[in-house]
């Protein structure tokens, strides 16, 4: 087990209110070039991280209960999902509603083509198995192993459409770091003065895009400044992100929920055209939602079968 690293539990906590606030629809239509910078690197970030902290020197058991705690959410929280944007993505007036629906159609949205945030588990469900299979089964060494493992999660996004490539990247990123052998804020070494070349990739729309060399730029950098921020940030403040981002799944898997539930309190808040007051209520709504819900399925016994874990949820110290 790998000793809990705070600085990336404060990063998980900034990017995963980064993704409930800009999945919010209002949001996203007010601030379109806002949205897409930070595409550029908020789920980018995670996924690193993820690489990084993905644990692979367990027995084919052990790494197989592991992985289940990813696969059950995964499936369950993307077919009530899929359900819900069928039945009432139009009567939401959600973006993505689906108009037509098939046993096929359906299971072909879970195996291959993700609705909302759940692409994330999707990816990173797919990536630590290959992961596994390099390292684990084959035993390959550093080198052969990342690129082998490159080489196969290629070939499985060219046939998974829900896989993309550039996301695959970032998680490679994070595995080469660990097996570099030095810890993260080594590889990515905090640092004010990231913020030069931030100003600098950040000014042009055309580097707004993970998938390039520009977006790995900036993603690294962002993390490296946040990294960088992580000493000044004020006490209860750091407190508040090192909670979120110790139950930043929890808010993964409940927000696409509680998010499309926000819709319903866009009237309200029309008379603020900069959308700042729905942006504060939305974030606060969604992210209590979340937290509560995995609590309550500590609370009811459900955490051991949806989440293979007794405990879900991470209580605030």
């Amino acid at each position: 087990m790998k000793e809990r690293i705070l600085q990336l539990d404060y990063l998980k906590g900034i990017f995963i209110l980064l993704m409930v606030l800009f999945h919010l629809a209002l949001i996203e239509n007010t601030y379109p070039v806002l949205r897409a910078a930070v595409y550029t690197f908020h789920m980018s970030a995670f996924l690193i991280i993820s690489g990084y902290l993905a644990n692979i020197e367990k027995d084919w058991r052990a790494f197989g209960h592991g992985l289940l705690r990813l696969v059950i959410p995964y499936i369950v929280f993307e077919a009530f999902y899929v359900l819900m944007l069928y039945f009432l993505g139009k009567v939401m007036h959600t973006t993505n509603a689906i108009d037509h629906l098939t046993v096929w159609n359906f299971i072909d949205r879970i195996a291959e083509q993700p609705s909302g945030p759940y692409w994330y588990l999707h990816t990173l469900i797919i990536c630590i198995f290959v992961y596994y299979l390099v390292f684990k089964i084959l035993k390959l060494s550093n080198i052969s192993g990342l690129i082998l493992m490159g080489l196969i999660l290629y070939g499985l996004s060219l046939v998974i459409y829900g896989l993309n490539w550039a996301n695959v990247v970032y998680f490679l990123i994070g595995v080469y770091i660990l097996r570099c052998g030095k810890s993260f804020m080594e590889m990515i070494p905090p640092s004010f003065f990231a913020i030069l070349p931030l100003c600098v990739l950040f000014s042009s729309t055309d580097n707004y895009h993970n998938g390039s060399l520009a977006g790995i730029a900036i993603t690294l950098l962002v993390i490296s400044f946040l990294l960088f921020a992580y000493s000044y940030c004020p006490e209860k403040l750091r407190k508040l992100l090192l909670y979120l981002g110790k139950n930043s799944l929890a808010i993964v898997v409940f927000s696409p929920i509680f998010t499309v539930a926000t819709k319903m309190a866009t009237p309200f808040f029309s008379f603020d055209p900069s959308a700042i007051c729905f942006a504060v209520f939305a974030l606060g709504f969604v992210v209590i939602c979340c937290l509560a819900s995995a609590w309550l399925c500590d609370r009811l016994h459900i955490s051991k079968y949806l989440f293979c874990k007794e405990k879900f949820y991470v209580e605030l110290n």
